[in-house]
């Protein structure tokens, strides 16, 4: 019996150490010491490799097929030094999706705060869009929001739109400096304010914190998903997306897919 035993365990501990995932999406730089090499879109990761965070906030999301969604990222309160390697186990963790928080409209700047200071928010598609109290914030020629970001070492200055009585943010003109658009990822420090005219007036509204799902990056995500139905897609990409990028809606994703 005792020989059963020691041979069930010895199997169970190979079975554990030979368990890989997949990487179906990265973003930054992932060094994976064992194998020498990045970690990407159909990379194998094993349960003994040795991992280095070469860029800030890089992170991945693996799939293994007996245990689902992961997420390999560093924690807050890791080392921020790109030559230390962390064993997989230290970085990995179950997909969460954290819950969106974002229904129903603005009314004062307590609620800006709360809306974009908790956490990133993910821009999926073209634009991004929230209502906001026409009484608290009118929005026209002479009452608008805008908003200032660093990029390159200036303060960059961009007027924000709107449509009707929600504030508008267009990836396009957004992350552009004089008509060339920037990579999102390199601004930093960004600012919403509220301007009026008639009193000469700027107001420092709360601080923005936005990352940008390309066209290009949700194809992908989609493609890992393609023998899924459409619902069980939006699900698989709502929880990606939070944990990888920031909070969004199941209906933002849905539109943009």
């Amino acid at each position: 019996m005792r020989f059963y035993l020691s041979a069930l365990t010895i199997l169970l501990s190979l079975f554990i150490s030979a368990q890989s995932y997949t990487v179906i999406h990265s973003i930054g730089k992932i060094y994976d010491a064992s194998s020498g090499s990045y970690l990407k879109k159909g990379s194998k990761v094993s349960e003994s490799a040795q991992l280095k965070f070469e860029t800030e906030g890089a992170k991945a999301a693996v799939l293994s097929s007996s245990r689902g969604r992961f997420i390999i990222q560093k924690n807050s309160t890791s080392s921020q030094q790109s030559d230390l390697a962390y064993t997989l186990s230290s970085v990995i963790s179950p997909v969460r999706g954290r819950l969106s928080t974002r229904a129903g409209g603005i009314n004062n700047q307590l609620d800006f705060q709360k809306h974009f200071g908790e956490g990133p928010i993910a821009i999926v598609g073209d634009s991004y869009k929230v209502a906001i109290s026409p009484n608290a914030y009118p929005m026209n020629d002479q009452k608008f929001f805008y908003a200032q970001y660093s990029y390159n070492g200036e303060r960059i200055n961009k007027k924000l739109s709107n449509d009707g009585d929600s504030l508008l943010v267009e990836v396009a003109s957004f992350f552009a400096v004089d008509k060339n658009p920037i990579n999102p990822a390199e601004i930093s420090d960004a600012q919403l304010f509220y301007y009026d005219a008639e009193k000469q007036e700027s107001i420092s509204i709360t601080s923005l914190n936005l990352n940008v799902v390309s066209n290009e990056e949700l194809r992908s995500l989609v493609d890992s998903f393609s023998d899924l139905s459409k619902d069980q897609q939006t699900d698989a990409l709502h929880e990606l997306i939070n944990d990888l990028y920031g909070r969004c809606s199941k209906e933002e994703i849905a539109k943009a897919f």
